[in-house]
């Protein structure tokens, strides 16, 4: 893999002009201004900033391909001037308005545009004249001296309601600026200190309280607000494990950070503030290839938005965090973008994968294209400008993000592994979701509810909402147990509403054999019901253009290949199958075999399709069917191999069984595992304790290490009521 510049960039954003033009808008009113997208208040003025900054990258660079680019540069300078002068005429201190008859500015998020766009207005500064300067300085001014006004607020949890790492992250960049640009503004002091408040308080964890580090001759404890992050790095942004806002945090931070960089700037006191311990965990979050490891799951369209965000990141890691793996990880991901650009054929990035959104929602669909754009031109910018060198690392990558993390009170958990990352979060954004799958293979990654399995009650409008959950790590896995309310708000049309829980047990255990991971369910009908889905498992695999639109299944009598445009239910007549030779899957107990579930369209986001994906169900039942009060719904244990052929697969399958017990409501799975010991998982998914009795020899418990009493071949095992054990016999 040759070594990163700049060119490397700016070729990429090059065909992307030509495209752009199909979103651009003269403004009738003012032939002076012009825009990229809607034009409209909020996201329309952020993607003309992010043109605006994209822009003026392509224009200042010495090495413009024109043809490439399909406008001169004379042109390409001439959208960036005029998206420039449209921000600032539309802002509340400037003389003109948005498309939508609007002014923008002095809110919590405006400032994140401005910050978006200013390196490259730097870049073309030569070319601004002095109404242009006096207009940035206004609006820049006026957007600072609003945040003077604006509270700052830092919760833990997003349901108390102050949870804004990402825009305490921002508006602390935009004072900071704002007092470096214009220090003889009376109010550059103010600016400073709301600057060091508001980054203090952006990657901000609870231990921040009692710490007497000095930032501006105060301890840190006295600048404290309050923790936006839980102590682990965990973040509950929006309501669930989010990694894209960890991503913004730190992209926010790169824009500052190279903004000093490049103006000889003293960085705010507050700027790192937490940055490289959150890094620390990120870079453990992004699969081999480049794509981020969503374990907590995402509403927005599939590899977007905050998969652009990471290049920025990326380039502060190796330039600022000495990270010699970061290169690497920005070449992948910048392989990735590529790819799908040329897949588009018009120099966009996403107009055939996303075109649903873009027939849609052409306000959020430019969107999303100014977010890729935005990445691609920072990088392209910062790496000419300040002559970053990216000599690509081909030292281990996986041995550097080996090891377990996890928050207990989040209820999320990670184990990774050189063949394996294995995660259950219980507050994903589709509750709760799984992942085990090799470091390697991002393309295998989907997140809705994937390994969780569903019942969905018929036109009820139900989410899925956690009840309680416990789990303990060990060496080299976890194990964890919970249940979910599969019917929380549901109600029907013309009133009725559920009268109880739709209570959904799991019970779920990665194995300290660097492959499997184990998941048992049981559901159970409170009351007389319609269901339109019973899905145990649910491997969610994207079959999609990144794998050539085609999986491949294996199983016990022969081998078949699935285009992912299928539809409907496709039964594989076997209670093992092998995907692509690379993920494995064993049906214990629970149905007769596996079978594939398809859409038939592109899914993968909660507005606008995205991705194409199969789902791969023990059992699967996808027609209307009603359940008498009392009716188990899901009954079922699975196991996913990660980094498994057929043979292997087949194998495991032959030596994976269910275990009688006489405790109807305990389950107990034994497996063989890829290090050849066996591993017994119960789960009692009763509301009173059980003992149960296991046969062996010799007995013990993974997580604690402690062995059994074992008397005339077998072991009692004690368990409370909900919780779940994992036991290693020898």
């Amino acid at each position: 893999m040759c070594d990163l510049s700049h060119l490397d960039f700016l070729r990429t954003l090059e065909p992307w002009v030509a495209f752009s033009e199909r979103y651009w808008w003269d403004d009738p009113a003012r032939p002076d201004l012009g825009c990229c997208g809607s034009g409209y208040d909020n996201w329309g003025v952020q993607t003309n900033q992010k043109y605006a900054g994209a822009m003026a990258v392509l224009a200042a660079d010495p090495d413009l391909d024109e043809s490439a680019s399909g406008l001169a540069r004379e042109q390409i300078l001439n959208r960036a001037l005029r998206a420039l002068r449209f921000s600032i005429a539309s802002h509340v201190s400037g003389d003109h308005q948005c498309s939508d008859g609007t002014r923008w500015g002095h809110t919590w998020i405006s400032a994140l545009g401005v910050e978006r766009m200013m390196h490259g207005i730097e870049a073309i500064d030569q070319h601004l004249t002095d109404g242009d300067r006096a207009g940035l300085r206004r609006m820049i001014v006026s957007e600072a001296d609003a945040l003077l006004e604006l509270p700052i607020t830092a919760t833990k949890w997003n349901s108390e309601g102050g949870n804004r790492p990402e825009a305490n992250t921002w508006n602390g960049a935009t004072l900071w600026r704002a007092a470096c640009m214009f220090p003889d503004e009376p109010h550059a002091d103010d600016w400073r200190e709301k600057s060091t408040r508001f980054s203090l308080n952006a990657i901000s964890v609870p231990g921040d309280a009692d710490d007497d580090a000095i930032f501006e001759g105060r301890p840190l404890r006295e600048w404290h607000v309050g923790p936006n992050f839980f102590e682990s790095y965990a973040l509950d942004h929006h309501g669930y494990l989010n990694i894209a806002y960890m991503l913004t945090c730190l992209s926010n931070t790169a824009m500052m950070h190279f903004a000093c960089l490049s103006h000889g700037w003293e960085p705010s006191p507050g700027l790192y503030h937490h940055g490289r311990e959150l890094w620390a965990l990120v870079r453990r979050l992004l699969f081999d290839d480049g794509r981020l490891c969503r374990i907590g799951g995402d509403s927005r369209q599939r590899y977007s938005r905050a998969q652009d965000y990471l290049l920025p990141v990326l380039l502060l890691a190796a330039q600022h965090f000495g990270d010699d793996h970061a290169p690497r990880l920005e070449a992948e991901a910048l392989k990735r973008i590529r790819f799908e650009q040329q897949f588009c054929g018009d120099g966009s990035f996403f107009s055939r994968r996303l075109k649903t959104i873009a027939a849609i929602n052409p306000y959020y669909y430019s969107r999303i294209e100014s977010d890729r754009i935005m990445g691609l031109g920072m990088n392209a910018c910062w790496r000419r400008t300040l002559e970053i060198p990216s000599a690509i690392s081909g030292a281990d990558y996986e041995g550097t993000v080996a090891g377990a993390w996890g928050d207990s009170e989040h209820g999320a958990m990670m184990h990774r592994s050189r063949r394996r990352i294995a995660s259950w979060s219980w507050r994903a954004r589709t509750r709760p979701q799984g992942l085990c799958l090799p470091p390697d293979a991002g393309d295998f990654a989907e997140w809705d509810r994937n390994m969780a399995g569903t019942v969905v009650m018929l036109d009820a409008n139900a989410a899925p909402e956690l009840l309680e959950h416990a789990q303990a790590k060990f060496e080299g896995g976890f194990v964890t147990w919970g249940a979910m309310d599969d019917a929380a708000g549901a109600r029907l049309a013309e009133g009725w509403t559920m009268p109880e829980p739709l209570i959904h047990r799991y019970a779920v255990a990665a194995l300290p054999d660097d492959r499997t991971m184990i998941v048992l369910q049981r559901c159970v009908s409170p009351i007389r019901c319609w269901l339109s889905e019973l899905k145990g498992l649910k491997l969610n695999l994207p079959n999609d253009i990144f794998n050539g639109g085609r999986r491949r299944y294996e199983v016990a009598d022969g081998a078949l290949e699935l285009s992912g445009r299928g539809t409907g239910t496709t039964d594989l007549n076997s209670r093992w199958v092998c995907v692509d030779g690379r993920i494995g899957a064993v049906g214990i107990y629970g149905a007769e075999s596996f079978a594939v579930y398809q859409a038939g369209r592109r899914r993968a986001a909660e507005y606008g399709d995205s991705l194409f994906y199969d789902e791969l169900c023990f059992p699967c039942k996808v027609e209307t069917t009603c359940a008498d009060p009392g009716e188990v719904l899901l009954d079922c244990g699975t196991a996913v191999l990660s980094g498994a052929d057929a043979a292997e697969t087949a194998s495991a399958a032959a030596g994976a069984e269910r275990l009688q017990c006489a405790h109807e409501e305990v389950r107990m799975v034994q497996i063989i595992g890829a290090d050849a010991l066996r591993y017994v998982l119960t789960a009692n998914f009763g509301d009173s304790s059980a003992t149960v009795t296991v046969a062996a020899d010799s007995l013990s418990d993974v997580v604690t290490g402690d062995l059994l009493d074992v008397a005339d071949g077998s072991a009692a095992v004690r368990l409370p009521a909900g919780e779940a054990r994992l036991l290693r016999l020898s």
